[in-house]
């Protein structure tokens, strides 16, 4: 089974993935130093510097692909513009996923994202989804669940 990853960080969700019997194909992480360590730890895996420019035509049928898209826009930290901050790459994964066309789709963002925009944004990911022919499903967990100090909450997206 084949995996394509974006904004992949150093590689959290990549390593369940490889775990789970995947083969990761493809990474676009822009920042220097998680590119050094994916580097380090999947020697053989193309790193793409890029969302916004990635083809995702070129993995069209890969098995999965996970985004652990952009959380600061929806973070009860921040200043929660959502859709109007200019980290917002929602439609970046949207257009990739409708690219490549995966079996499943696994997203990944704080749980911020139920509420941003009075809950019109996480709306918006899951018609996209729909829209591209996926049934969506969603659940969330905190750190502590996995044996963390601290609770920091995550929703994922499963479609």
């Amino acid at each position: 089974m084949t995996h394509v990853s974006l904004f992949t960080g150093i590689g959290g969700i990549d390593l369940a993935a490889h775990w789970a019997g995947f083969r990761t194909v493809a990474m676009v992480e822009r920042d220097p130093f998680c590119q050094q360590v994916l580097r380090a730890n999947f020697k053989e895996v193309p790193i793409f510097d890029d969302v916004r420019t990635f083809d995702g035509s070129r993995y069209r049928g890969t098995d999965l692909v996970s985004a652990g898209f952009p959380c600061q826009p929806h973070s009860v930290a921040g200043s929660r513009k959502a859709s109007g901050d200019e980290r917002d790459l929602w439609g970046e994964v949207a257009r990739v996923v409708g690219e490549a066309r995966p079996r499943w789709f696994l997203g990944e963002n704080v749980s911020g994202l139920l509420s941003s925009e009075s809950g019109r944004f996480f709306g918006r990911v899951v018609d996209d989804l729909v829209q591209l022919g996926y049934r969506v499903g969603w659940c969330m967990y905190g750190a502590s669940e996995a044996g963390a100090p601290h609770q920091r909450q995550r929703i994922f997206i499963v479609a």
